[in-house]
Order: structure tokens, then sequence, then C-alpha cells
């Protein structure tokens, strides 16, 4: 029906050049057929999806599949090559710099964002924000349950509660008695401070003994002031809040240490084991939770990791995953309503390949987890 009006309009147009003598209609009716040339082809500005973060800027393997997933996710809807496009704006570890690019892609027009996979850059921008018509999607970061998070923001991992009381009963079933725990905090970092009040909630509420060491990232005196906290206590459990680089550099200062090492999903994937891969000693006991894995995926997610394969002959990373699914999610919006916006993302229904999914006007987490267990020859699937 629009096709067949705008040909009207063409026709129209096309007489009044034809039936004009004088150059004032001339000159309008040339206005106007380059005006409908502009608003009806390729030529017509595209709507854009801005992929931004600063995991993806300092990890190569991280911002590739960032890259690849969104550019996938795209290439298999041609009908909107010319109507969406993908911008990047990454950033390094200085100061501020989520806020700068998040101001960057309100004036470049940027209809939906996908990253701030930090969530202390996320809870800038969220402080930052004026409007909440723009959607963002992160992957990594999440929060507590009770925290409140703007309708624009669309979480895929679970809450760090939900986190924290699948692996309190995990350990469980596993071993006989726990006390003893404990829970060393990079308190700099937000994700790390939520997931410590998540377990010490636990705790308190099962009557688990724990203790608790806070630091602060690049401390250089980190390791002695942990030597002089531990001292001759006993600790049969160490929860490590804190990245895989630390994580590593802990678990390697207390070698001697015969504890039972409980991570998050900063201790990478199967297809990036970033803490495996930076102990010097790999025969120890450890176990952590994770939202997604390929290592056990269902068929939607080892259906994506196929085709990734075939198209880039390389693994994507599960941050791909999550990129693929919001990317999906707001092409799918702006087929269904013309329009890419928080309120019409609510407006679809959409059941994705992480587990996230969109109905009757609510976005729902993905519940998905997998339990994985560190060993000398990597990672392994435990339940």
């Amino acid at each position: 029906m629009n096709n067949l009006l705008n040909y009207k309009v063409f026709q129209l147009i096309i007489r009044v050049i034809i039936r004009s003598k004088k150059f004032i209609y001339l000159f309008v009716g040339l206005w106007g057929i380059l005006s409908f040339i502009f608003s009806t082809s390729s030529f017509a500005k595209a709507r854009a999806i801005c992929l931004t973060g600063r995991i993806v800027e300092s990890i190569g393997s991280y911002g590739q599949s960032f890259h690849h997933a969104a550019e996938m996710a795209l290439e298999e809807n041609k009908s909107l090559q010319y109507k969406i496009q993908l911008k990047y704006y990454f950033y390094d570890h200085k100061p501020l710099q989520p806020i700068y690019a998040y101001h960057k892609m309100l004036d470049d027009g940027c209809s939906a964002i996908i990253g701030f996979e930090y969530l202390s850059d996320l809870l800038l921008v969220i402080k930052e924000q004026t409007t909440k018509n723009i959607p963002i999607f992160t992957s990594y970061a999440s929060f507590l349950s009770n925290d409140k998070v703007p309708n624009n923001v669309f979480v895929f991992m679970p809450t760090y509660d939900e986190h924290a009381a699948k692996m309190i009963n995990f350990l469980e079933e596993k071993f006989t008695t726990l006390k003893d725990f404990l829970l060393i905090t990079e308190i700099n970092r937000e994700e790390m401070l939520r997931y410590k009040k998540a377990y010490s909630k636990e705790f308190f509420e099962r009557n688990i003994q724990f203790d608790s060491y806070d630091f602060l990232t690049n401390d250089p005196l980190l390791l002695e002031k942990l030597k002089n906290h531990i001292k001759k206590k006993k600790y049969s459990y160490i929860v490590l809040l804190s990245g895989a680089t630390t994580s590593a550099k802990i678990v390697n200062f207390l070698k001697k240490l015969d504890a039972v090492y409980i991570g998050t999903e900063n201790f990478g994937s199967t297809v990036s084991p970033s803490f495996y891969t930076r102990l010097n000693n790999k025969k120890i006991t450890a176990y952590f939770i994770r939202n997604l894995d390929y290592m056990k995926s269902g068929e939607e997610l080892s259906s994506y990791k196929e085709k990734y394969v075939t198209r880039f002959k390389s693994l994507p990373t599960v941050m791909s995953a999550y990129t693929y699914d919001a990317v999906n999610i707001i092409l799918k919006t702006f087929m269904q309503t013309g329009v890419i916006d928080t309120d019409n993302i609510y407006k679809i229904n959409h059941r994705g390949i992480t587990g996230a999914y969109i109905k009757n006007h609510k976005f729902f987490r993905s519940k998905n987890y997998i339990f994985l267990s560190v060993s000398d020859t990597g990672y392994h699937f435990e339940k």
C-alpha cells in the first residue's frame, strides 16, 4: 500500500515538472524528486544501534566477538540492511569515560545502546540519563533483587541474590558441612559489593560462620595485608569476589592453604577461561556459577554457536550471545512497530537464545544456571 502511494506521489511530481514552464515550479519539482528519493531509499537516515563498553576495548577476543554477534544478527535480517546501522563507542578505564561515551551516543542520535558490562559504568549512565526513551541492554552487569532498575535498562543476567543462593545450595549438596567461610571482596567494584551483600545475607539466614576481608583494586600491599588478616586462622571455603586476574593472584599466593575456592562469572567460561589460565598451580578445588556456558547449552544457544563458527571460523564468547539477543530484540521491535524506543520494546513478544524473553509488556531475565569446577585440565561441567 505504501509503495503504491509513493509511486502516485512520484507521478504527480513528474507531471508538475513536465507541464510547468516557470523556473520556480521546475525548482520545486526537482526539490520534490530529490526529497522523495532520499526519504524512500537507502539514502534515508538509518537508525543506529550503538555498541559500547570497556571490556571489549581491553580484551581483544571480547571486542571481536561483540562486533561479530551484532553483525551476524543484522545480516540475518537483510530487509533492514539500509535502515539500521551499527556504531561503536568503546572506551578505556579512565574515569568518566562511560559518561563521555554515553553523551557522544546521544549526540550521534543512537536509537538503542548495547554494552556497559561493568555495573559501575552502568550506574554512572543511569544517574546521568535525562531520558528513558533510549533502551540500554547490558550483558554482564546485574543488580540485587531490591535494586530499582529503570524500565529502559534491560538486564539479561539473573540477580546477584539468585546467584549466591544457588551457589550455596550447590555447596550444601556437595559437602556435608558448610562453615568457616572467608569472603574476599574487591570493594571498589559495584558488582562485587552487591555480591558481598548477597552472600552475607545467605550466610546469616543459614547460620553459616564466615569472615570478611575487603580490598581495593591495585592495592600494592594486598597480599601482605591478606596474609596478616588470615594469620593462623583456618578457612574451609574462600569466596573470591573479584576479577579473574586478582582472584588468580590471591589463589597463587594462598597455594599452601587447603580450601575450596568459590568464584563468580568473572572466572570466565570454557571458551575464555580467564581465571584458569592465570593459575600457577592448577590443581585446586574450585567451583563457580554462570548464567550460560556453551559446554552445556540448550538447542537455541547451540545453534547460535554453530552459525557463529561457520560464519567467523572462531568460537563466540558468552557475551556475544547476549549481544545477539539484544540486537534481535531491537530489530524485531523496529520491524513490528517502525520505531525503536523503550515503550515499543515492551510491545513485542520475543524469546531469545539466552533464556531472557519479553511477554505481556514485561521483560524477563534469564533463569539459566550452570555450575563449573576448576581442575588441572580446565573447566568442567558439574550441574
